[in-house]
């Protein structure tokens, strides 16, 4: 009977030893990027008390567009700088210097995007200072990147926590001041300076070590073999997963994306978590495959994909228990509360679906199919933009131009599974 009972206790024993090992491996990870997430539902939250409904979309919408930025900046520059610098024991990350003046035209480039969308939307004074919040957001993400390729963690945490420490210190005069969306720019602004201060000037100055020229001639070869086609799977993906962000800003304009935003607010945890555990979790993919230790790369693949549900599981129960029992933190007069309830449904499908993707995403990034990858990408956009253009153009509910990014995200998925088990079937036969 003993023998039996001690039998038993042991799988349970096993799951959580496992669990344990998951929470350690990307706990500061995730402790560190949730608190970044938490500073930006603060801010969210704040506008939605203190802001207009059309201000509080422009911000949303803000918000997508340096998030997309994060993006773009993963796939020009932080995984093939992460690439570069883990494909061998020895690798000499000063041959990569190129890709930090790289870096800075791509931040100045969102920076111009977001001031011009301010500029349109708001006021010179917003354009202003979100366009300095957009290229300061580039530089410091930049620099979590290439702290995670060095396998230097705590560097990320420490910008992490001082990004997030600035932005809650700004609400907080903020409640006493007066709110406005410029104030809020100039807050993103501060947070993304002092942000950057864990990485030391050694690292803003490797930004002018060579000219944009010779920098973007010593980059042709990485963009020819692994950007171009990365950029390709990143902006369709981008189409895939915001499509309803850009096209009904455009068609119904800001007001009308307000109750879309107030339900996205709960799983943008999640989204910046997936981006940061990604940029965690890439270079021990990479290093693995590169190595030829093709169980340690699924090993790394399935932790990832346990952490990633145990996130958005924490994230459902939060969001039910706000909107049952604290509804007036999310809600306010002016929204359609059926509205913002049917965008909260949508957006935890649509993010379990992400979450169920990424891994199996990052694996493939780490065996170098980029081509692959970036069809399947393709493929599942073009089923995006058209059904959530269609629901727009019929008329339906603009809430509902969630469901058609759920349809695309699904396609997507499915791609990419079947690449991972086509590459999973070849491991074995070779093996």
């Amino acid at each position: 009977m003993a023998e039996a009972q001690i039998a038993e206790d042991r799988p349970a024993a096993g799951r959580i030893q496992r669990l344990g090992s998951v929470l350690g491996r990307f706990g500061l990870a995730s402790l560190s990027s949730a608190i970044v997430s938490v500073s930006h539902l603060a801010v969210q939250l704040f506008s939605i008390h203190h802001l207009g409904t059309t201000a509080i979309g422009t911000l949303a919408f803000l918000l997508v567009i340096i998030q997309f930025g994060y993006s773009l900046s993963n796939a020009l520059v932080s995984t093939p700088y992460t690439i570069a610098v883990n494909q061998g024991e020895d690798a000499d990350a000063r041959r990569f210097d190129f890709f930090f003046p790289v870096n800075l035209l791509l931040a100045a480039s969102q920076g111009l995007i977001c001031a011009a969308i301010a500029w349109a939307t708001a006021s010179p004074l917003a354009a202003l200072l979100f366009g300095l919040a957009g290229t300061f957001s580039l530089i410091r993400w930049f620099g979590r990147s290439n702290a995670y390729a060095h396998h230097a963690p705590m560097r990320a945490a420490r910008s992490d926590l001082a990004y997030a420490g600035t932005i809650i210190i700004g609400l907080i005069v903020a409640m006493r001041t007066g709110a406005s969306l410029p104030a809020i720019g100039a807050m993103l602004v501060a947070a993304s300076l002092i942000g950057m201060l864990p990485f030391g000037l050694a690292f803003l100055r490797r930004h002018g070590a060579m000219s944009p020229g010779r920098a973007l001639s010593a980059y042709r070869p990485v963009w020819r073999e692994q950007s171009a086609w990365t950029l390709v799977g990143v902006l369709s993906t981008e189409a895939t997963s915001n499509s309803h962000s850009y096209i009904v800003t455009l068609l119904a304009g800001p007001t009308a994306f307000a109750p879309i935003a107030v339900g996205m607010l709960f799983f943008r945890p999640v989204n910046v978590c997936i981006t940061a555990l990604t940029q965690l979790e890439r270079p021990r993919m990479t290093r693995a495959v590169a190595r030829g230790d093709h169980d340690a790369a699924i090993k790394s693949e399935r932790m990832f994909l346990a952490a990633l549900i145990l996130l958005w599981l924490g994230t459902c129960v939060v969001a039910a228990i706000v909107l049952e029992v604290f509804p007036g933190l999310i809600l306010k007069p002016t929204l359609d509360h059926r509205a913002v309830i049917i965008a909260v449904a949508l957006c935890a499908l649509l993010s379990l679906v992400q979450c169920v993707q990424t891994p199996m995403s990052v694996m493939t990034q780490a065996r170098r199919a980029f081509r692959p990858l970036a069809a399947q990408s393709l493929r599942s956009c073009g089923v995006g933009v058209v059904a959530v253009t269609l629901l727009i153009v019929l008329g339906a509910d603009p809430v509902l131009s969630i469901g058609g990014v759920v349809l695309s995200q699904l396609v997507m998925m499915l791609g990419i599974w079947r690449l991972d088990r086509q590459w999973r079937r070849t491991q074995r036969v070779e093996g």
